[in-house]
């Protein structure tokens, strides 16, 4: 019997252990870009994004566990469980992670809460090994990247496709196995596109979704067509009539 109870304190213990450490999410949502530039030629690589100012990052991280207190700038990039985050034109997730997209940066500060105070990430998308930089004409030393800051405050975001990679680099313990870039050319007539914004939020609570503007449907607009056709015939009419 006691061994039994043990067994059942043992398993309660090990739900309760499961239950603190549930996965987290947290939203993303920038400010529609402020600043655009896009591709002017296309001399090498996958010259397809152009980003407008209607555009902004969006997206999710989770996380397999909420994070502790007081972390200070701690690297976070083996506790993410999946991802997926949109720059308006290019969408990186978990299911290419450790493949063709890294985390190239994945650092986050916390309060005595637990808190989110402070972070940084930044996901590379690459062209596959050997991981070239500085030459244009490589294709190995494409890069494309999505950036997202809180400081300085309010935030920013920066978006590029088909960048060229100046000097191949990791942000978070050599995790990356070299293909993150620490910089990169973003030259429109080389084939890049790249966008920034001011203001992000890294929020445990989805952002709105936009509320829908109705619009008539063609029904409706012939409809209005005849209305507005039999009203200037009848005004015509009635013209007539009194001269």
């Amino acid at each position: 019997m006691k061994q039994l109870i043990g067994y059942a304190v043992a398993a309660l213990c090990l739900l309760a252990t499961q239950a603190a450490a549930a996965p987290v999410t947290y939203y993303i949502q920038s400010e529609p870009y402020e600043s655009v530039s896009n591709f002017t030629a296309c001399p090498l690589g996958g010259c397809t994004a152009t980003y407008t100012t209607s555009h902004r990052v969006s997206g999710s991280i989770t996380f397999v566990a909420p994070f502790e207190p007081n972390l200070a700038d701690e690297d976070v990039d083996v506790r993410i469980d999946s991802f997926s985050i949109s720059d308006g034109q290019n969408t990186y997730t978990d299911a290419q992670f450790f493949v063709d997209v890294f985390a190239q940066s994945a650092r986050v500060s916390t309060d005595s809460a637990g808190n989110l105070t402070a972070f940084e990430f930044k996901f590379d998308k690459t062209n596959g090994q050997p991981y070239g930089e500085l030459s244009y004409a490589d294709p190995k030393a494409k890069v494309s990247y999505i950036w997202i800051s809180s400081a300085p405050a309010p935030g920013m975001v920066v978006a590029a496709s088909n960048s060229t990679c100046q000097l191949r680099g990791d942000n978070v313990n050599g995790n990356t196995g070299g293909a993150g870039c620490m910089m990169a050319y973003d030259t429109d007539s080389q084939g890049a596109s790249s966008a920034s914004a001011t203001g992000v939020t890294l929020s445990l609570t989805p952002p709105p979704s936009p509320v829908a503007v109705p619009t008539m449907s063609e029904w409706a607009m012939i409809l209005l067509s005849v209305l507005l056709a039999g009203g200037a015939a009848l005004s015509l009419h009635r013209r007539r009539r009194a001269v």
